[in-house]
């Protein structure tokens, strides 16, 4: 059809073949990189994937390598970055040969894979480009500036706080080019490097290749978009059945081709047999070209310093400091409190009487332990995770909506099933619960239609807290479900907390056993939740290791034996007495107390990374905004 509207075109309109650019000659400098009858193979009995193949690529030059899938570019890449090594023929960088340079990646080739993820190592595209100089002797300030300076040229400033794996195909090849030209290559070798780049970028990055070629990088690139290369490549060559059997300027290049060429080729060979670009087709016909900003020659890596940009209010930034002096008095008395009670342990047999415990000795093993684990919190620095600023502390009517319902309707519920139902229908009780928890956390769709990434995270937590418990089945209340449950009410809110806690109180007692204490765990569970999220939204609750764990010490020994142990007397006694739940709470405290130390330990060791990523998915995909 174009081919048609073209010659109708040019039937009743002047053509002027003798506006279409002439071509280029290509730059003619040194010789950067030689490959003089290369031949490779995989296997030791097969087939040549290269053969015969010949290339020579100058100074300041883009060349370009296409051809169909399997014929043999990429290998020829890999063997030119000398990653690996032909069975014949030899590979020379600026004349001297390949074998006989130690380490040619260390400013003298850059490669950029087809899977640029494998660059990456770091928790954000910042980190990963001072990577690229740990090896430099440069200060931390000079790395800084470096580092920033090419984040400019490759236009990813806002994207530096970011985590690698959360940016588009486009923008993480980008962050990827960025870090290999921080080791400052004089041979640039790029595979599919314009994958996954949208049109207006792939713009930017040939201005980002012109401004390297101008400041003397070769770039030998591997690709199948035939019109970027037809654009802005100095050279191309065919590569077929193992070798080169075709090189020339893009002009020369694919006007000759009948298949392997250009749309725009194809659609006027028969009215202007030279034109290969868009641009060419429109000059031709009487048009006029946007004028384009061309680059100057002192563009490419002179860049007006700037100071590094500062990272997004809403991204997550971790941070560590030192303890203060008033941590490390308090990490020193609780560390003295346990190395008394063991020297005491051990010159009197436990000599201790401590009345709220069955057994001194047990007693005195406990606080130890204890005592130990709160030292250790104290001395170690704090540490701030994944915590958006300016995040609004106000409760939204939703959360006081859901409060009620946490606070009212549930422990209504369990009061009917028990007096009025015979606590015999727990399931029926368990089943009520669910429904009253999700209510208010369905209100977190009102307006729009749910999605399922929104459901699933939810979901994924509730059945890790699960298999944690399930996981751990052999040590009595050493689990991490309480770890879990506020991991996610401080990363998800209250409501989405007490959701997670009460379905994992559910759903992992088909594994324990369903019982009349199946409603009393949704509850606790969900309750902690609740508070987690709530308290972290109105600022109570730092999002630091120290005191999601001192929280879930407190969740574990006060909410959640609090509520199971009295729990214990009205699941059996029709007429409970104060005496009877007191006694509950001296008989559980052992318990508890290595509830509440389990679930130190899980948030001591889970929460940074656990809440890291939770607040990636959160920005990546924009989970429960409000």
């Amino acid at each position: 059809e174009g081919r048609t509207w073209l010659a109708s075109f040019a039937s009743s309109h002047p053509v002027h073949p003798e506006r279409i650019p002439t071509p280029d000659d290509p730059p003619h400098g040194e010789l950067a990189l030689s490959m003089k009858d290369i031949a490779f193979r995989y296997q030791k009995d097969g087939a040549d994937v290269l053969q015969h193949f010949n290339l020579e690529i100058f100074q300041g030059e883009i060349f370009s390598l296409l051809g169909g899938n399997g014929a043999g570019k990429t290998t020829a890449l890999s063997i030119a970055a000398g990653i690996l090594t032909p069975h014949r023929g030899a590979v020379s960088l600026f004349g001297k040969p390949l074998s006989e340079i130690a380490d040619p990646h260390s400013h003298l080739v850059g490669m950029l894979p087809q899977e640029v993820s494998a660059l990456f190592v770091k928790k954000s595209v910042r980190l990963d480009l001072l990577d690229a100089l740990s090896e430099e002797k440069l200060s931390a300030e000079e790395k800084e500036a470096k580092a920033m300076k090419v984040a400019r040229l490759c236009r990813i400033q806002s994207l530096l706080e970011r985590h690698p794996y959360d940016l588009s195909g486009g923008e993480m090849e980008r962050a990827a080019l960025a870090k290999v030209l921080l080791r400052s290559p004089k041979i640039l070798l790029l595979d599919e490097p314009t994958r996954g780049m949208d049109a207006d970028f792939k713009e930017v990055f040939a201005d980002i290749l012109a401004a390297l070629t101008q400041s003397g990088v070769t770039v030998l690139m591997v690709s199948h978009d035939i019109e970027f290369c037809a654009k802005y490549a100095h050279r191309c060559a065919m590569v077929f059945d193992g070798e080169i059997c075709s090189v020339g300027t893009p002009r020369t290049f694919f006007a000759g081709k009948h298949f392997y060429t250009t749309a725009a080729n194809r659609m006027a060979r028969e009215t202007l047999p030279t034109a290969v670009l868009a641009e060419d087709v429109i000059m031709a016909l009487g048009g006029t070209l946007p004028p384009k900003k061309e680059l100057t020659s002192s563009e490419p890596f002179d860049f007006p310093e700037q100071e590094p940009s500062a990272p997004p209010s809403d991204v997550p930034v971790a941070k560590r400091g030192k303890p203060s002096l008033f941590r490390m008095i308090l990490g020193s008395l609780f560390a003295l409190l346990f190395l008394w009670m063991e020297l005491d342990m051990k010159r009197n047999g436990g000599s201790l009487s401590l009345p709220f415990f069955p057994s001194p000795t047990e007693g005195e093993k406990l606080l130890a332990v204890l005592s130990l684990v709160i030292s250790f919190l104290f001395f170690f620095p704090k540490k701030k995770v994944g915590i958006p600023l300016g995040r609004s502390r106000s409760l939204t009517k939703r959360t006081l909506f859901a409060a009620l319902f946490a606070l009212l309707a549930v422990p209504l519920t369990i009061f009917v099933g028990i007096y009025y139902l015979g606590d015999r229908k727990y399931y029926f009780i368990s089943l009520l619960i669910i429904l009253e928890v999700f209510l208010p956390f369905a209100m977190i769709f009102e307006g729009r239609k749910p999605k399922a990434r929104e459901l699933i995270i939810l979901s994924v937590l509730s059945a890790l807290a699960v298999a944690g418990r399930v996981a751990f089945f052999m040590l009595p209340e050493f689990k991490p479900v309480v770890a879990m449950v506020i991991l996610a009410g401080v990363a998800f809110g209250g409501e989405a907390g007490f959701l997670v806690g009460a379905l994992t109180g559910f759903v992992s007692d088909m594994y324990f056993g369903q019982g009349s204490w199946t409603p009393w765990q949704m509850f606790a569970f969900g309750l902690i939740g609740f508070l987690a999220g709530v308290l972290f939204r109105k600022g109570f609750l730092q999002e630091t290791r120290t005191s999601l764990a001192l929280f879930g010490a407190f969740a574990a020994l006060v909410l959640y034996g609090g509520i199971m142990n009295p729990a214990a007397v009205l699941m059996v006694q029709p007429t409970p007495t104060k005496e009877m739940i007191l006694s509950a709470y001296l008989v559980g405290f052992p318990l508890d107390l290595i509830h509440a130390v389990a679930t130190v330990f899980f948030l001591w060791f889970l929460s940074d990374p656990m809440l890291e990523k939770l607040e990636r998915i959160k920005l990546k995909y924009g989970l429960l905004e409000e």
